[in-house]
């Protein structure tokens, strides 16, 4: 077998496939670069959505003119020169790998100039081969232009978002860098965003990031223990947001993911959060050097900790410390003090009353006759295993952040396969017997005893009737008293945008009212009722699901309204009411399984319950 070595064209396509992923990437790499030289101002200017220019301008210490094109070979670098480096890396660039790459799937024009000359130097990258090396008039620091962006890789090119979107995780970006180097002033252009910050410490970047309404909402945070130190800010305990896109993790001035981090804030929040509600917080973490390990992946954005424990233990305290004198009133605050409030985007409905007043109307409606199938007794096999939690915590693993996404971008795509089931539960002709810790409905038939999840039961009728009246072109609508408001990321708010037409098409009139913030204004009539922050959190979970057809998107839309619209272990049902759903069940083709794939119904014959106690072997 013979051995090639690789041409530089090729090797630096290779680390460019890890390093440049997205026009946000390049963004990242040249204003760290831009940071490591001391620049106290840093200009971002993109066009295209950075897929046809990038434009990054700092005011660092620029680079020798003889230096230029070492600059662009693989592994060089200004930020190592020994190995034992590597175990105290201060520098948020260190692999010599971001300029070669990029300039080996686009255009590059670099121009600098350092305090020590007078003229400055310009060098031109097409297709990683260098075109011009000149002299030339330069301001003080580096201005690096990106062009075409995988216009030599059309492969490469068509796995990129549309340009708005790459735009988005752009600013995203640029705002994440606010918060990580609060006294750098960043500018940021492009068609149609344009962004500032004053460079004047955490306070102004956290209001030039989340306003002045998350800045009266936040307490500082700091504790100081030798070797490391916390500082910061993190929300009061009455304000919190439907995901976690709002938990800003800053290591030695680096961005980073950490499970372990998210998970010990959480553990300070979590007797006080309502459901599926997240802390935002800021977060700055020093520590030496040689306690945190970057070098885990070329994205440099996970990291490993000496000491796991010390870092968690560390952290919550620090937020606990912030919050103490909030937490001792949160006890005594009822549902109202914690933001339920339609004016609030952090709080949800109480204006449409109780679960218990949906079922009295939804059971109300009336409802077209349909022939129903008996039900086999294959009940039992099939539910097992089957019960899915979409929002439990759990301490993280080590598994990463990105991991931990997909897992809850797949969570849809798994419950949808559930509710396939062609199996269906119709409990005609049975005698009910009672109920069983204000959940389960006990039925007796001939040989057969079932346990009916009420919940499960109401939220699968719930859900079948809204497709049929989507279906049917029926679906009414009740417009809200006060309209919910509710304020998101920016790159989910470029989703929800995405699909404002099919949540009108469902009957969910969303609105933006802002640029980060949205309204929800009417609801479908059947969805009177709903947790409406619970809902607000399954929808931020659905639009960043990797499903984008319109089909399915709708179907996980209504499975979503009518997870927010029905709670179990809370209403506790008069006969009347349990009466009208077994009849309801017993006039529908109901599935074994709800829309989210916990199973309706189980069932026990005689002869397995007499095995119980050994009646018979």
């Amino acid at each position: 077998m013979k051995i090639n070595r690789l041409p530089s064209e090729i090797f630096n396509r290779i680390a460019a496939g890890e390093v440049v992923e997205s026009p946000a990437s390049i963004v990242k790499e040249l204003t760290e670069n831009a940071i490591d030289a001391g620049a106290t101002e840093i200009s971002v200017s993109v066009r295209g959505g950075g897929i046809d220019s990038i434009r990054v301008v700092d005011n660092g210490c620029g680079i020798d003119f003889d230096d230029m094109p070492t600059a662009f070979m693989p592994h060089a670098t200004s930020k190592i020169s020994k190995i034992d480096d590597l175990e105290t890396i201060g520098t948020l660039g260190f692999r010599g790998e971001a300029l070669p790459s990029i300039a080996s799937v686009a255009d590059v024009t670099m121009t600098t100039r350092t305090a020590s000359s007078e003229i400055g130097g310009k060098i031109v990258y097409k297709d990683g081969r260098l075109i011009a090396h000149e002299e030339c008039g330069a301001g003080l620091g580096t201005t690096v232009t990106v062009e075409n962006l995988f216009n030599n890789i059309p492969a490469r090119k068509k796995f990129l978002n549309k340009p708005s979107r790459e735009e988005t995780k752009i600013y995203t970006l640029i705002e994440n860098l606010v918060l990580a180097n609060p006294d750098i002033v960043f500018k940021f252009d492009s068609e149609t965003k344009k962004f500032a910050s004053s460079g004047e410490g955490l306070e102004s970047a956290v209001f030039a990031v989340y306003g002045d309404s998350v800045l009266k909402n936040t307490a500082r945070v700091m504790l100081d223990e030798p070797p490391m130190t916390v500082t910061g800010f993190t929300c009061l305990p009455t304000f919190t947001k439907p995901s976690k896109n709002y938990q800003n993790i800053i290591i030695n001035g680096r961005c980073v993911e950490s499970a372990d981090i998210q998970y010990a804030v959480y553990s300070v929040y979590a007797p006080y959060l309502m459901k599926r509600q997240y802390p935002l917080f800021v977060l700055h973490i020093t520590m030496p050097l040689d306690m945190v390990d970057v070098n885990v992946h070329p994205s440099k954005l996970q990291v490993k900790f000496a000491d796991t424990v010390k870092v968690k233990s560390l952290i919550a305290r620090a937020v606990k410390n912030a919050i103490s004198p909030k937490l001792t009133d949160a006890k005594q605050l009822d549902d109202d003090d914690f933001g339920v409030n339609t004016n609030s985007s952090f709080g949800h409905s109480s204006e449409y009353g109780k679960s218990h007043t949906l079922f009295q109307t939804f059971l109300n409606i009336s409802k077209p006759q349909m022939i129903v199938n008996e039900a086999g007794n294959k009940q039992g096999e099939n539910a097992v295993n089957t019960n899915i939690d979409l929002y439990e915590e759990v301490e993280p693993s080590q598994n990463s952040i990105a991991q931990s996404a997909e897992r809850y971008s797949d969570v849809y795509e798994t419950v949808a396969d559930f509710s396939k089931s062609n199996e269906v539960f119709a409990p005609t002709e049975s005698k009910y017997i009672g109920k069983l810790f204000n959940t389960y409905l006990i039925l007796e038939k001939g040989e057969q005893c079932y346990f009916v999840d009420q919940h499960a039961a109401h939220e699968k009728l719930l859900y079948d009737r809204l497709l049929r009246d989507y279906e049917c072109r029926r679906l009414q609508t009740q417009p809200l008293m006060i309209p919910f408001v509710f304020d998101v990321s920016p790159s989910d708010a470029e989703l929800i945008n995405e699909n404002i037409d099919l949540f009108e098409d469902c009957g969910f009139g969303i609105s933006p009212f802002g640029e980060l913030t949205f309204t929800l204004s009417h609801l479908p009539y059947e969805c009177v009722g709903i947790d409406l922050q619970s809902f607000v959190s399954d929808l931020l979970l659905l639009v960043n699901s990797r499903e984008k057809s319109p089909m399915v998107l709708k179907e996980r839309l209504m499975q979503a309204a009518c997870k927010a619209a029905v709670k179990g272990e809370i209403d506790d049902l008069s006969q009347s009411e349990i009466d009208a759903l077994l009849s309801e069940m017993a006039q529908r083709n109901i599935t074994l399984f709800c829309p989210h794939g916990r199973p309706i119904a189980v069932c026990f014959s005689k002869k397995e319950i007499e095995k119980w106690f050994k009646r018979i072997v």
